[in-house]
């Protein structure tokens, strides 16, 4: 009778467990798809975000190249001068104010060039002169892109020459 009633807890307990496992697999299943749906929008996002950054970098470093250009333009028409140039407003000392020149695609640039001061230079005498300017360039590249450069040139002109 023992063995009976042994038998019979032991069947009981296995018909009346409250751990009823059906259906366990499909809500794990579900979770796990959740899961990695939610990582892949992440990682879509992350990727896009990425794009548009690396866009908007590349776009800067052009328009910072088109101001560069703008700076080496100026300083050459201050270097090929055979004499100073003349100021073309003399309470800014703007000497000369190039418009928009296009480069390459979209990329332009301008500048404006003003007189600063001039100097003797030492070891040259009384008649060589450093002559300083200010040149102020601009560079754009797309529609967005806006960059400045600013620097001192200085030029050593001789005097009534």
């Amino acid at each position: 009778m023992d063995q009976e009633q042994n038998m019979s807890l032991t069947e009981t307990k296995r018909t009346t467990s409250p751990l009823d496992r059906e259906g366990f697999a499909m809500v794990t299943t579900l979770l796990v798809v959740l899961i990695l749906s939610v990582l892949a929008v992440g990682a879509a996002w992350i990727a896009g975000s990425e794009k548009k950054t690396a866009f908007n970098e590349s776009v800067h470093v052009r328009s910072v190249y088109a101001a560069d250009a703008g700076g080496e333009a100026a300083i050459n028409f201050i270097r090929l001068s055979d004499v100073p140039p003349t100021r073309l407003d003399v309470g800014s000392g703007l000497v000369r104010n190039q418009g928009d020149t296009g480069l390459v695609g979209s990329q332009s640039y301008d500048y404006s060039a003003f007189f600063l001061q001039k100097r003797p230079k030492p070891g040259w005498g009384m008649d060589y002169l450093d002559y300083d300017y200010r040149v102020d360039s601009r560079g754009s590249a797309s529609q967005a892109g806006d960059s400045g450069v600013e620097l001192v040139v200085s030029r050593l002109f001789k005097e009534g020459y």
